[in-house]
């Protein structure tokens, strides 16, 4: 009955917030990280260095595509991955304040690049597998609408947040006030990521089951 249940649940319920859940993690470690580091006073070329690094998973992902058909399903993948994302999320914003906090975030974010890697494949898995091709046409459009409205949000409203938040900071502690306002912005992609993930393990499909390919 469970599994009727979530065969006939309306994609609106998860086709935008998984696909929102998919364009976070990747503008977070493209576009955003960029911004928090200069605000940190990294220096220029090893923010382009590193941060151009952190997005090769992205362009490596049909590596290990393959393997996520032999294992679990592709929801416990999407779920375990947004999880994941959020508590890396969570820890480089405890990670801000310490003296090599450099080191540590770049650690965190290549584990976010691939889980958010590893989150695509299984997304569109999900979309593929779960929906027919008249269904698939339809909701075509909410893709990349809430895709890019991931974007607008991390890229626009948090950055523009966490220009607020230095001001806001600098009353009281001008020096760590651009720490104390990334660690906010971390903190609240975080808690985003690990809310989806919850609310995606009620509300999203199966997709095809690992039963249902081959055993190697």
């Amino acid at each position: 009955m469970r599994e009727l249940n979530l065969k006939s649940r309306n994609p609106i319920s998860w086709v935008p917030s998984v696909y929102f859940a998919m364009g976070m993690p990747f503008v977070a470690l493209s576009l955003v990280s960029v911004i928090m580091f200069a605000d940190l006073g990294v220096d220029e070329a090893k923010i382009t260095f590193w941060t151009s690094l952190l997005i090769l998973p992205y362009t490596l992902k049909p590596i290990w595509s393959p393997l996520l058909e032999l294992y679990r399903t592709k929801k416990e993948f999407v779920v375990a991955t947004q999880l994941l994302s959020g508590i890396m999320f969570g820890l480089i914003a405890f990670m801000l304040p310490l003296p090599y906090y450099f080191s540590f975030t770049i650690a965190l974010m290549a584990i976010i690049g691939f889980s958010g890697a590893t989150h695509d494949i299984a997304t569109d898995g999900i979309y593929l597998t779960a929906l027919d091709k008249t269904t698939q046409a339809k909701y075509i459009g909410w893709q990349g609408a809430f895709y890019n409205l991931a974007k607008v949000l991390a890229n626009g409203l948090l950055v523009w947040l966490a220009g607020y938040l230095m001001g806001y900071f600098k009353l009281m502690n001008p020096e760590k006030a651009n720490i104390y306002a990334w660690m906010v912005i971390m903190a609240i992609i975080g808690c985003l990521l690990i809310f989806l993930a919850l609310y995606h393990w009620f509300f999203l499909p199966e997709g095809s089951k690992s039963q249902e390919t081959p055993a190697s």
